[in-house]
């Protein structure tokens, strides 16, 4: 995929502000999604330009500068609905499966897509989704696994979701905690 062709994905011209590419993808996954009547294709393809332009005229992610991170542990999170952990992308789907259950309830798993979706109730009472894509961004043939994770968060009733960053951030710690 290259950068015009991401950017149609998601129905945006070049030139597009982050915060631009960040509403239209929630918008439109939120239609293609397959809870939503939408086909796993479909998200697959909006998700692949998400992470794609994401990453775009970014360095990839890298080891910190004081000391190596642990081979099964993950990195810091990039932002706050991303994270990149230093795992191959089937180790790390089947943490956020573990660690998803003890967050709520896994709701949706396609190994496939690399999705997975959890219902959870938040602290302030509102039922919440967080989705997660999980894609590996490790050079092939490579011994260093690097996989990204990409969430969105929406609330299922009337309310507020918490601050994903805040959601994300318990995910992180749930899944290093998890061993496979």
């Amino acid at each position: 995929m290259d950068r015009d062709r991401a950017l149609k994905t998601l129905g945006l011209e070049k030139g597009a502000h982050p915060d631009d590419i960040n509403r239209a993808y929630r918008a439109l996954i939120r239609q293609a999604h397959p809870d939503a009547g939408g086909s796993t294709t479909a998200a697959a393809r909006i998700t692949e330009a998400y992470h794609w332009l994401q990453r775009a005229g970014t360095p990839p992610p890298g080891p910190s500068k004081s000391s190596p991170p642990k081979p099964d542990t993950p990195a810091e999170a990039n932002t706050d609905d991303s994270l990149v952990l230093h795992l191959p992308a089937g180790d790390v789907f089947a943490r956020l499966v573990e660690a998803g259950h003890d967050l709520g309830e896994v709701s949706y798993i396609d190994p496939a897509a690399g999705m997975v979706q959890v219902t959870f109730t938040a602290d302030n009472g509102v039922v919440c989704q967080l989705a997660a894509t999980v894609q590996s961004t490790s050079v092939p043939g490579s011994r260093q696994f690097d996989t990204q994770v990409e969430f969105t968060l929406d609330p299922l009733a009337s309310g507020q979701a918490p601050p994903i960053g805040r959601v994300v951030a318990s995910l992180v710690r749930l899944v290093r905690e998890t061993s496979i």
